[in-house]
């Protein structure tokens, strides 16, 4: 390397004992040397690296505004902060996701309230959302399970109808589309994440989209803790601002995106025609009017035991898996705060008992693909 900074191989690393890991960030020469590039100018925090990914990432996604922020996380939490959602309110979301989607309602004093998923594509079910609608019912947040879009465009008319915002949590679903449009550019706001196993990494970073020019500037306003300008503050904010060498790593990634998520879903094809066929399992179901990104490529096995037994099969081979995920409302921290428990949503709770994330990342080889799947067929018969 001739850029000045450490390869990873003259660092002394100690990974854990898997030889084919779950996930792994994707980062060339290029990205590098945009890093680099960034870091000895003028700039280590946000500067014009930052202001040239915003308006990058916009014209991909064609929507009037993206803020970049520090993680996937605050990309939710300042979006919420800027729809004035307060105490008392409350956001309907899912339960069959990471925690932040959630935790990011309960850090705005606000209190989630859980919708059972769809049986196939593992998104919120929109006909349970209407059920579930109160007085104080300010927003819904859906996540895109995996990198496939939720029903939105049917969220969207729901929220119109009851008057609420759509806040999407489109963390896994760069450049996934439903019905012909992109997601990110459908609900009031949305929020992805760049982090380290998502298919744009930026180390750790966010955007926030939205076609609202003012709740774009709020959002501006909120990530350097409440200041309109310096010393002037007009809200209680954050420091949630994207240095420059992340922005810059974020717009090397950006021009590859397509390509990233075309090799994503060869990868995905690669796994189901091969699965497909395997008693006792179930792979992706994939609608025919939304496009896929597989950042996550799960299985569902016929019943937990199964589950566990192709799990350890695998883990004993060295092939790492995650359970995505535990139902968020069984979590302690959230039995004890809302008092949620067993039988809420029963299909979530279902699905996590039987449900595994195989490995899927952009370098997987087929010879890698091939030994996770002859382990499953033996982990079947």
């Amino acid at each position: 390397m001739c850029y000045g900074y450490i390869s990873r191989i003259e660092l002394d690393i100690v990974l854990p004992e898997y030889t084919i890991r779950v996930g792994q960030p994707h980062v060339t020469e290029d990205d590098a040397k945009a890093m680099y590039e960034a870091a000895i100018g003028n700039f280590l925090g946000p500067g014009p690296y930052v202001d040239k990914f915003e308006k990058e990432f916009s014209a991909y996604l064609g929507v009037k505004d993206s803020v970049a922020v520090n993680s996937g996380t605050s990309a939710m939490l300042l979006a919420l902060a800027a729809l004035d959602i307060k105490s008392g309110d409350e956001i309907i979301t899912t339960p069959f996701t990471f925690a932040a989607t959630s935790n990011v309602i309960l850090l705005n004093n606000a209190k989630p309230v859980f919708v059972d998923i769809e049986p196939d594509t593992y998104n919120i079910d929109p006909e349970k959302i209407v059920k579930a609608i109160t007085k104080n019912t300010k927003a819904i947040m859906p996540i895109d399970y995996g990198g496939q879009s939720a029903e939105i465009i049917e969220i969207s008319e729901i929220a119109q109808k009851y008057g609420l915002h759509v806040i999407e949590d489109a963390a896994p679903a760069l450049g996934a589309t439903h019905k012909g449009r992109k997601v990110g550019g459908i609900s009031t706001v949305a929020g992805f994440s760049f982090g380290p196993d998502k298919h744009m990494n930026t180390g750790e970073g966010g955007m926030i989209t939205t076609n609202d020019p003012e709740l774009a500037e709020k959002c501006r306003i909120l990530r350097k803790n409440g200041a309109a300008k310096r010393y002037y503050h007009t809200y209680v904010g954050w420091n949630a601002k994207m240095p420059d060498p992340n922005a810059a790593m974020g717009s090397s990634q950006l021009r590859r995106i397509e390509k990233t998520i075309e090799t994503k879903n060869l990868v995905a094809k690669y796994y189901t025609e091969r699965l497909q066929t395997i008693p006792g399992i179930k792979t992706p179901l994939v609608r025919d009017y939304n496009r896929h990104t597989f950042m996550l490529y799960p299985i569902l096995a016929k019943t937990k035991e199964l589950r566990e037994k192709i799990r350890l099969s695998l883990e004993q081979e060295g092939v790492e898996t995650r359970i995505n995920f535990p139902p968020v409302h069984l979590q302690p921290i959230y039995r004890s705060i809302l008092g949620t428990k067993e039988g809420m949503c029963p299909v979530a709770e279902d699905l996590a008992e039987r449900i595994l994330g195989l490995p899927t990342f952009l370098k997987i080889t087929n010879e890698q693909q091939d030994f996770i799947i002859n382990i499953i067929k033996e982990a079947t018969k």
